[in-house]
């Protein structure tokens, strides 16, 4: 008996269709972001090209997980099943054949290059970066849902990587399996760790899985066995894990796992976290600043960039980031 395909909900995809996703074959999706159009209309760049020399006008947003995740995290833009009604919650880590990653990979390209020609014929900031942005050199991997929970993420990267193109992956840290079986290393892999403790940590991430904490734990411990730099990614919301204590424990799972960076960024109060979460719970980026003062401090970590639009600041022991471009 064939298995069936995972392949994201209909009304799921119908409604993240109207929100500007384009889909690519059965569970996998393209979204431009705000920076890319910032990019070609105005000349304005991401923290990723200001701190790691990625091209914004030359990045694709994607995800192989488009609506999947195992978290429901507080602070979250995206869509999860908790959003919506009983009668239209899905499952969120499916099981079935999953598409093959060369041909995400292909998709992917082609429907980014597809939109790119909706900027030709336009007011944009340099046409040659409309033309260098149909040939893209940088995969984000972030979209929507969570990444590794596609089992073919290593050959996603490979994909991508015979292209010519770099990959960030951005991820939870619940599929330590994948982290450890990767056939291809990311350029650089992100780990988000909203908070430094299990108890704030279910409370934050509402995970669906009981085991997450344990599993989040086991991926930081293969930081250092990965070849590819690093990042301990903190989404910082007031009233939440910016306190003295939370300061602390954070800075002792840095000390403990030494990732090359640390990532220190505002939550922010838009999409769908808006019902979950208020404005005040957004940090202005001074408080970000201290927050990642005060780490430095405590792990001797220094600071080598900020973006304060992006609301983030970049932390390493180095003493300056590693630029792929």
């Amino acid at each position: 008996m064939l298995a069936l395909g995972v392949s994201t909900p209909s009304h799921v995809r119908k409604l993240m269709e109207k929100q500007g996703y384009k889909f690519i074959l059965n569970h996998s999706a393209v979204k431009p972001c705000y920076w890319f159009r910032k990019s070609i209309m105005e000349g304005k760049t991401c923290y990723k090209n200001k701190f790691f020399g990625i091209p914004t006008w030359r990045c694709i947003q994607m995800t192989p997980t488009a609506s999947f995740c195992n978290m429901q995290c507080v602070y979250c833009w995206r869509l999860n099943a908790s959003d919506v009604p009983m009668s239209q919650r899905w499952v969120e880590v499916p099981e079935g054949k999953w598409d093959d990653p060369e041909e995400i990979s292909e998709e992917s390209v082609r429907v980014h290059r597809m939109l790119v020609q909706g900027y030709k014929g336009v007011r944009v900031f340099n046409k040659d970066w409309v033309r260098e942005a149909e040939e893209p050199k940088h995969a984000a991997i972030s979209l929507t849902g969570e990444p590794t929970l596609y089992p073919f993420i290593g050959g996603l990267v490979e994909a991508f990587s015979k292209r010519g193109m770099t990959t960030f992956i951005v991820t939870n840290g619940t599929m330590p399996e994948r982290i450890e079986g990767l056939e291809r290393e990311p350029t650089q892999l992100y780990v988000t760790v909203p908070a430094p403790n299990e108890k704030l940590y279910a409370e934050i991430t509402r995970p669906i899985w009981p085991d997450a904490w344990s599993r989040l734990i086991r991926t930081l411990e293969l930081l250092q066995s990965l070849s590819c730099p690093t990042v301990i990614r903190i989404p910082l919301m007031k009233g939440l894990n910016m306190d003295e204590r939370t300061l602390e424990e954070f800075s002792e799972l840095i000390k403990r796992y030494q990732p090359t960076y640390v990532e220190p960024k505002a939550y922010e109060w838009v999409g769908y976290s808006r019902r979950r979460l208020n404005k005040w719970n957004m940090p202005w980026h001074h408080e970000v600043r201290e927050f990642a003062y005060r780490l430095s401090d405590l792990t001797g970590y220094r600071i080598l960039d900020e973006s304060e639009e992006s609301g983030i600041v970049l932390l390493s022991r180095l003493e300056r980031a590693i630029r792929f471009y």
